[in-house]
């Protein structure tokens, strides 16, 4: 028979399941072992993707917990929201899944649009900042160049006498 810590494992074990957590933390961490450009923080991919920590700063937390309610993101949906995952409101819940699902899926995708917008918006304002360097660079080269003329001419001038 089963030890009484052994019988928590199991039934803890389940409850994970029910909740589809095994199934969002495995498609996470499949997700991780499949980027070619992996974070320096394995941490912060699993932040990203489970929403945990949303709003805790840009960067991390900016990705599927976007304008979330009260924070519980499971598979990148609020499980407010969809209706509990496990309960009906999982991809693979009872009656009525269909519509749980695309409204899961519309969700998902209004999270994701919103972090890309957020993303255009950081990647604009570096472009900027950068079109301001090499407009420093351009001018500082030009000077450079305009007192390296000067000093050759005085040079030769010098020279001359």
């Amino acid at each position: 028979m089963y030890s009484p810590t052994e019988s928590r494992k199991d039934e803890f074990r389940k409850y994970l399941e029910r909740s589809g957590a095994i199934e969002s933390l495995t498609s996470v961490l499949v997700g991780l072992y499949e980027e070619t450009d992996r974070p320096l923080e394995s941490t912060d991919y699993i932040k990203r993707y489970l929403g945990v920590g949303a709003g805790a700063g840009a960067g991390a937390g900016a990705g599927a917990g976007a304008g979330a309610g009260d924070g519980i993101i499971v598979d990148g949906c609020d499980v407010a929201d969809c209706g509990g995952v496990g309960e009906g409101g999982g991809s693979s819940g009872a009656g009525g899944g269909g519509a749980n699902l695309a409204l899961q899926q519309q969700q998902r995708q209004q999270v994701e649009n919103e972090t890309l917008r957020k993303e255009n918006g950081d990647l604009r304002n570096q472009i900027k900042e950068l079109n301001k360097t090499i407009d420093t660079l351009k001018a500082n080269l030009k000077f450079s160049r305009e007192e390296t003329r000067r000093a050759r001419a005085q040079e030769s001038s010098l020279g001359e006498k």
